[in-house]
């Protein structure tokens, strides 16, 4: 990724500082709202393309959800013994 040139920088802060002052926070609370705005955009962007079918990404599942569950074994070395 490119470096980010001085005007950049600049634009982006006065795009933060002037959200701070119309929604009265602090610049630093700004910059979060921003990110977190930019983010929710970016999500339901992605959401709509998912939707009509454009996307070649799949669907985000739950960090082992394609593996099913295995019995757990009976004598694994693991488990306490009497």
């Amino acid at each position: 990724m490119a470096e980010r040139s001085r005007a950049d920088e600049l634009r982006r802060h006065r795009e933060a500082f002037e959200y701070a002052r119309e929604h009265n926070l602090t610049l630093r609370d700004a910059e979060k709202a921003i990110a977190a705005e930019r983010s929710r955009m970016a999500r339901e962007r992605l959401a709509a393309v998912r939707q009509c079918g454009r996307s070649a990404a799949a669907p985000l599942a739950a960090i082992g959800a394609d593996q099913p569950p295995r019995p757990i074994p009976e004598n694994a070395p693991w488990m306490m013994r009497d």
